[in-house]
């Protein structure tokens, strides 16, 4: 699928969820209050309100900026399964957020007190039910990710028995560092001028980003070992005997993983602090684990001669 199909697939929902809130929002205008409700309780009541100017632009803007950001993100992932979930995510929550906008309004509509106004629950099994259907017809619609080309496989570094060999490299992701400086910033002036609430996630979220911007990965007689190298979990550990083999590889990090951190796809796991080169081990399972690391050459051909070691030591 061409670049120009991709971003039209991604981008053509958030279109649409914008023209109709805003469509019907400037079709109701006159028979809105002043201020609307704009969030319910979980028993249908209104509990919190905005201007109709602030609502409209609020909308808008809100499903603009989400377009944006999955549809350069479904750009940026080229022709992999990211692409495809990119879109397919993108367009269920162009769905997910466009209908309780447009419900809003609708809920608003010749209300004389917004207080008034209400929202019945079982909306929103209608909004997931229509969110996920969306985003499988976006899935199904964009279609496989073409097969790559096939890779030598990595040579194997043979150990004689009784030999001991290590092998370790620390990594650590500016990006990742960056930003959990950055959130926890917003946490820390957030609560400085705003309300505890607000702050409280940033100043969460925040340093456990910085906490995860760092991993050990070690190839020994273990297996595979990644760490944090600030936390003791989350932990990631291959034994010898579920490893099949292992190869040096170059990974996209949003193309194929869509972001950085650790990242869950079908049969596939990585440990992704930027794009490049990364160690590829593969299991008994069926399963392949990705993790960024330079020198992965090395690694994964020591962890191929361990391997081998095990399998006839069992022998």
């Amino acid at each position: 699928m061409t670049a120009i199909r991709r971003g039209a697939l991604t981008a053509v929902p958030f279109g649409v969820a914008t023209a109709a809130y805003a469509g019907v929002f400037l079709a109701h205008h006159d028979r809105l209050p002043g201020r609307i409700a704009t969030h319910f309780s979980s028993g249908g009541g209104a509990n919190d309100y905005m201007s109709r100017t602030t609502a409209l632009w609020f909308g808008c803007v809100l499903l603009a900026g989400l377009g944006l950001l999955f549809t350069v993100l479904t750009l940026a992932s080229k022709e992999s399964a990211g692409s495809r979930l990119n879109a397919a995510v993108g367009a269920g929550t162009a769905v997910t957020v466009g209908y309780p906008l447009v419900l809003t309004v609708l809920v608003n509509t010749d209300v004389q007190d917004p207080a008034e106004a209400q929202l019945p629950l079982w909306h929103v099994a209608v909004l997931l039910g229509a969110g996920v259907a969306t985003g499988a017809l976006a899935w199904w619609l964009m279609g496989p990710a073409p097969r790559p080309e096939p890779t030598p496989p990595a040579p194997s570094l043979p150990l004689a028995e009784g030999e001991a060999a290590s092998w370790s490299r620390t990594m650590v992701s500016r990006v990742l560092l960056s930003t959990g400086g950055a959130v926890t910033l917003v946490g820390v002036f957030t609560l400085a001028l705003g309300t505890w609430q607000a702050g409280l996630l940033p100043l969460v979220l925040g340093p456990v980003l910085v906490a995860s911007a760092g991993v050990r990965v070690t190839v020994d007689r273990r297996g595979l070992t990644v760490t944090s190298t600030v936390l003791p979990r989350p932990r990631l550990a291959l034994p010898l005997g579920g490893i099949t083999g292992a190869d040096s590889v170059e990974v996209d990090a949003v193309g194929e993983f869509g972001g950085w951190g650790y990242r869950i796809r079908p049969n596939r796991r990585g440990v992704l602090l930027r794009s490049g080169e990364a160690l590829s081990v593969r299991t008994t399972k069926g399963r392949e684990y990705v993790v960024t690391v330079d020198d992965s050459p090395t690694a994964a051909a020591l962890l191929n001669g361990l391997a081998e070691r095990h399998a006839r030591e069992l022998d």
